[in-house]
């Protein structure tokens, strides 16, 4: 790849799994059509991704090793998009790279990062509008939506519970579960059981279909979500794709990109 003075960073938590990978080639085809005279590369934010991929191959290395590598190669103009759900720990991790990377002999001259798909008000008002357009449609009465998103900690787990009653406005049959925080499965069992659901159709609202997608929300086993449901009663189809691989979700964090390229161009 031919090395220029702008550049892209796209930053994914990442995930062990060869075909979550897809949202991250969708998302940096995306990036190098609109920006084709720019670099695009790629970093997961996990260090547990990272040492799984091997710290020596291209998906094993850090945000700030990739930075630091395009710094060295003549890089000037940096635009770092997060393709993060919310803005938690991985994308707090990200903000303070970015700065402690602005300006200075070991820095860029100009470096901008986007937000993540739920970074402010409109966002969520935005993503729970594109998430109705990629919803099982049409759905019979008793049928519900249960989107799995991560969970984190601190304030930004509020977030989930902003789209959530973006969602309810929009379409009370749609809820939102937190994998690793709350509210959990235990209180959405209760929700779906106070809307006389028969049906779930769960589907994970995380940027790529990894480890959580495929084993802790639809797997076979007892623990997953998809058991825990089926063993209160209900019937339950799975639906396997993240949410980068939506053309309307992934427009959300392109048009983030779009606004830290243009100040990256100020």
């Amino acid at each position: 790849m031919p090395t220029t003075h702008n550049a892209i960073l796209l930053a994914a938590f990442g995930s062990r799994l060869p075909g979550a990978e897809d949202s991250l080639g969708v998302m940096r085809a995306c990036a190098q059509e609109l920006y084709p005279d720019w670099r695009v590369e790629t970093a997961f934010t996990s260090g547990t991704v990272r040492r799984h991929k091997g710290a020596h191959s291209r998906q094993g290395r850090s945000p700030g090793e990739v930075l630091r590598q395009l710094v060295r190669e003549g890089v000037r103009r940096l635009a770092v998009q997060s393709l993060h759900v919310v803005p938690g720990d991985e994308f707090l991790g990200l903000q303070r790279l970015v700065a402690s990377m602005r300006g200075g002999p070991d820095g860029f001259e100009r470096i901008e990062l986007g937000r993540p798909l739920l970074g402010n008000a409109e966002d969520v008002r935005r993503a729970a509008r594109a998430l109705l357009s990629v919803l099982p449609s049409p759905r019979a009465k008793g049928e519900v939506v249960l989107l799995m998103g991560h969970g984190t900690r601190g304030n930004a787990n509020s977030v989930y519970q902003d789209l959530a009653d973006e969602l309810r406005a929009l379409d009370p049959s749609v809820l939102i579960g937190a994998l690793e925080a709350e509210p959990g499965l235990a209180a959405k069992v209760d929700e779906l059981r106070a809307l006389g659901a028969r049906k779930v159709h769960l589907l994970p609202l995380l940027f790529a279909r990894g480890v959580h997608a495929t084993r802790d929300m639809a797997g076979e086993g007892g623990h997953s979500w998809r058991g825990a449901l089926t063993r209160a009663g209900f019937i339950c189809e799975t639906h396997l794709k993240g949410a980068g691989e939506h053309p309307a979700l992934a427009e959300i964090w392109l048009s983030h990109l779009r606004e830290a390229v243009e100040r990256v161009r100020a």
